[in-house]
């Protein structure tokens, strides 16, 4: 198979310094247009075929009228709950994406959430989560003084609505917490309420990721075993009629720009795992 020529807008900012660094060592992508407010323009955008939007929220929207008749993938919020735009969580949605011309990449919190959860869909009654991040999960590039601090508490935080609407659950409470000495890393830990007992939960979670290479069903849970991978480590307890689990990943990475380049693979036919697989 020939290269995909690529381009990348927002190439010097957070996720874009990593989608960079991955693209460059992908068998199959071609990188021929960069941009950034930074650097300004290298390289061609007439010959990308799709382009990667790396850019702060609010800000992906002005660039799609000069991006007509190319694929997408938008790694911003502004996306994710539009019409015409398919949502990037591939083991979910593979099938959908391999279809798709524009892709919005999922949330680094909903990420960890919704695979979590998503096993357990037509079963949920109500939902409470805590995830915890280091620093670049609230967008923040480098780590501070030690400290611990919850944001957006409640129903506050914008990707509740990514999880609600995925999910069909309107009984949500998420409380995000920051450590500020961390820099990257999500673990969520999240309590389920379910309409009846669930028999063999394991295996239903080991059934419905039995294709997805990036899943791993863990007995500990550990930010040093999927920092710097793609992969979702999850942790699975039953207590009765509650669920919890545990989930973790890195929020750069699977929660970013690795899973953009899974949708990338899936867009063009390339297996799935191309340019991301490793083990930690």
């Amino acid at each position: 198979m020939k290269k995909v020529k690529v381009g990348i807008i927002g190439h010097t900012g957070r996720l874009g310094t990593p989608l960079v660094e991955i693209l460059q060592k992908h068998p199959l992508a071609d990188i021929v247009y960069t941009e950034s407010r930074n650097k300004g323009c290298y390289g061609s955008l007439a010959k990308a075929e799709i382009i990667f939007l790396a850019v702060p929220y609010g800000e992906s929207t002005n660039y799609l009228s000069k991006l007509k008749r190319k694929k997408i993938i938008d790694l911003s919020i502004d996306h994710r709950n539009k019409k015409g735009w398919s949502y990037g969580l591939p083991e979910i949605f593979r099938n959908e994406i391999k279809n798709a011309k524009m892709v919005a990449n999922p949330g680094c919190y909903a990420t960890s959430i919704l695979l979590a959860l998503y096993p357990l869909k037509n079963e949920i009654k109500s939902i409470r989560i805590s995830s915890t991040s280091g620093m670049s999960g609230a967008g923040i590039a480098q780590k501070k003084e030690e400290n611990f601090l919850i944001y957006k508490e409640g129903d506050q935080h914008p990707q509740i609505q990514e999880i609600t609407k995925i999910l069909g659950v309107k009984d949500v409470l998420f409380i995000p917490q920051r450590i500020d000495s961390t820099e990257k890393g999500i673990v969520s830990t999240i309590f389920v309420n379910i309409n009846d007992k669930l028999s063999n939960i394991h295996d239903i979670y080991k059934e419905f990721y039995r294709n997805c290479r990036f899943i791993r069903i863990r007995d500990e849970i550990e930010t040093r075993h999927v920092v710097g991978t793609n992969f979702c480590d999850m942790k699975i307890m039953e207590f009765q009629n509650d669920i919890l689990i545990i989930s973790a990943l890195d929020n750069i990475i699977k929660g970013g720009v690795g899973q953009a380049i899974q949708n990338f693979n899936l867009m063009y036919g390339i297996d799935e795992v191309l340019g991301l697989i490793g083990d930690r």
